[in-house]
């Protein structure tokens, strides 16, 4: 990725995301379109208007496909959402929260939805005898229990859109199906480097750990599955933790300069522990607005915040 020699620049992106997304969008919609090719072939050919006989399979690949760039949209949108930056508490402590996109979150859960759509269409769009009946029975369970047991972790809150929440004592990155603990003492460094992930130094040795709330299968929503910190490369030793930017509404430079502020100032954590300064820290950081350079491909600088919480 592109660096710069100011220490206050970063680079913040995927320069390779609207291209994909715009071919992904006319890949999807080249399945309606096959449709309406041959229906007009059939007529021009005097036959009765009839729809072709993959017209169900056409369209439900057609809607899965088109999830993909639908979520590229709002995973890169330019948007700031001051109301996923609040005051919130855990375990009876004050935590300055910053939250993931709820819409990001559903458009997964819709996305997943589509694709099993796609497969129950695959199974029954042909008529069987009675024996391939009962194959496309199981194949319809198999193809329903993982989107079943989404759906039942999500009214459990199992899976659920996630957050950073700092406190006086540590950080906690919660994904959609992963949680993240990192005392203060755990990490020796700011933010690193890296245009799409949030990442940080977690040494398990003092304290970082990695759970998840669901079973392994279901853990594909996250990019991490496993119950241990990712390890770091040999220029960086120990290892590291990592969440998403693009599941944020909040400008990526921000969070950034949130981590930083914390991690490389003790001091500052101190405020942490005072609700009213927490308060007053949303506010602030409530009032960046990074604007349309939010999601662009190239360097921005990153905030600098106030050394005590404004009053």
């Amino acid at each position: 990725m592109p660096s710069s020699d100011r220490p206050d620049l970063r680079t913040y992106g995927d320069p390779r995301a609207t291209p994909v997304i715009v071919f992904t969008a006319l890949v999807g919609l080249l399945c309606p379109l096959l449709i309406v090719a041959a229906v007009i072939e059939r007529v021009a050919a005097g036959l009765p208007f009839a729809f072709p006989d993959a017209t169900a399979f056409l369209l439900t690949l057609g809607a899965t496909i088109l999830m993909y760039p639908v979520l590229g949209v709002l995973m890169y949108s330019p948007r700031i959402s001051a109301d996923h930056i609040v005051a919130g508490s855990e375990s009876s402590q004050p935590v300055l929260l910053l939250r993931q996109s709820p819409s990001i979150f559903w458009s997964v859960v819709i996305q997943i939805g589509t694709f099993t759509l796609m497969f129950l269409v695959i199974i029954w769009v042909s008529d069987g005898s009675r024996e391939q009946l009962s194959g496309s029975i199981v194949l319809t369970v198999l193809a329903c229990v993982w989107q079943v047991g989404y759906c039942f972790f999500i009214v459990r809150h199992k899976l659920r859109p996630g957050y950073i929440a700092l406190s006086a004592e540590g950080i906690r990155f919660s994904d959609h199906a992963t949680d993240t603990w990192i005392p203060w003492e755990a990490s020796t460094s700011g933010v690193l480097t890296d245009p799409l992930y949030v990442v940080i130094v977690a040494l398990p040795v003092r304290g970082a750990t990695t759970s998840s709330r669901v079973p392994l299968p279901w853990r594909i929503i996250d990019d991490r599955k496993d119950s241990d910190l990712r390890p770091s490369s040999r220029r960086r030793p120990g290892h590291t933790a990592r969440i998403d930017r693009r599941r944020f509404e909040i400008a990526p430079e921000l969070l950034d300069a949130v981590l930083d502020h914390y991690l490389r100032d003790p001091d500052a954590r101190a405020e942490l522990a005072d609700p009213d300064a927490v308060a007053r820290r949303v506010d602030e950081l409530r009032s960046y607005a990074p604007g349309p350079r939010w999601r662009r491909y190239g360097p921005v600088p990153v905030p600098t915040l106030s050394t005590a919480a404004p009053r």
